[in-house]
């Protein structure tokens, strides 16, 4: 049995409660998925950039980073719902991160996974945590049932600074490489892309790189500022992010895509893709 405390700590105060919900799967906004499954309100992972927070209500939105609720009984409205939904693909998760702390003591994420699959669901996950490893057997079980995602901003040490309770990216990395060694659908995501923050050429090649390396899809976005997240950056973070600098970023990274022999969509791109839309043309960025 390997040891899965595997997270960074600091001298923070985090509180963790447990509540009962009477839902679990939710209309996702996003158009990749048809359902969101979110089994936790809050992260503890605190990431400053985090559109999420802006979302949550109540403490866990308020002190980000420091409180979350665990919807103690998900399994159990989700058995129900999945057996009486319309099968589709869930996203797991849309504003927490599925495989945060908590995680492994509640193992939410895990048996979802599990309903979800029986019953003829499709399960996206995302996450920033290595924890994602515990639950391999899943996958591989799965596996036609289940891609994983890895966000990885930034590589080194810098991505500490707007990631503060977040694992290293060096631990994602590896975790990345692991499921692509067992044959898991594995992507990375690249976003949020942050003015300032990690869109130089040389940031953005390492990620680029390590998408090639294991072979893995790369799925990239903008930051899109909202209210809450935006206050929380450092100043030098909160540059103007308009139509002009992404249009560079984004010819950047297919450059450096191409370079290293990945394959790369935005976020636009990877929704028509998995829904089967026709590409975008040039030009037409984020036509309907």
């Amino acid at each position: 049995m390997q040891n899965w405390h595997i997270f960074r700590r600091r001298d923070r105060h985090v509180k963790i409660y447990e509540i009962r919900v009477r839902r679990a799967l939710t209309p996702s906004g996003l158009p990749e998925y048809d359902y969101a499954l979110n089994p936790y309100v809050g992260c503890l992972h605190g990431c400053l950039y985090c559109y999420a927070q802006d979302y949550t209500k109540g403490p866990p939105g308020a002190a980000w980073g420091h409180i979350v609720y665990v919807k103690a009984n998900l399994l159990e409205v989700l058995r129900r719902e999945a057996a009486q939904l319309k099968p589709g693909v869930v996203g797991l998760s849309t504003v927490t991160d599925p495989y945060q702390p908590p995680e492994a003591k509640y193992r939410l994420a895990r048996g979802a996974i599990e309903i979800l699959a029986e019953a003829g669901f499709h399960i996206s996950v995302q996450t920033k945590s290595p924890l994602v490893l515990r639950d391999l057997d899943l996958f591989k079980r799965y596996r036609e049932s289940v891609d994983v995602g890895i966000t990885i901003t930034a590589m080194g040490d810098k991505a500490l600074e707007l990631e503060p309770a977040a694992p290293h990216p060096t631990a994602r990395a590896r975790a990345a490489a692991r499921l692509a060694e067992e044959g898991v659908k594995v992507w990375i995501f690249l976003g949020p892309v942050v003015p300032g923050y990690n869109d130089s050429r040389e940031d953005l090649a390492e990620v680029i790189k390590l998408a090639a390396s294991i072979g893995a899809e790369l799925i990239y976005d903008r930051y899109r500022p909202k209210p809450k997240a935006h206050a929380r950056l450092p100043p030098a973070y909160r540059q103007e992010a308009g139509t002009q600098w992404w249009t560079q970023v984004k010819k950047t990274i297919e450059e450096l895509c191409r370079e290293a022999g990945a394959r790369c969509l935005d976020v636009e791109e990877e929704w028509r893709a998995r829904r089967g839309r026709p590409p975008l043309e040039a030009g037409l960025d984020g036509a309907p």
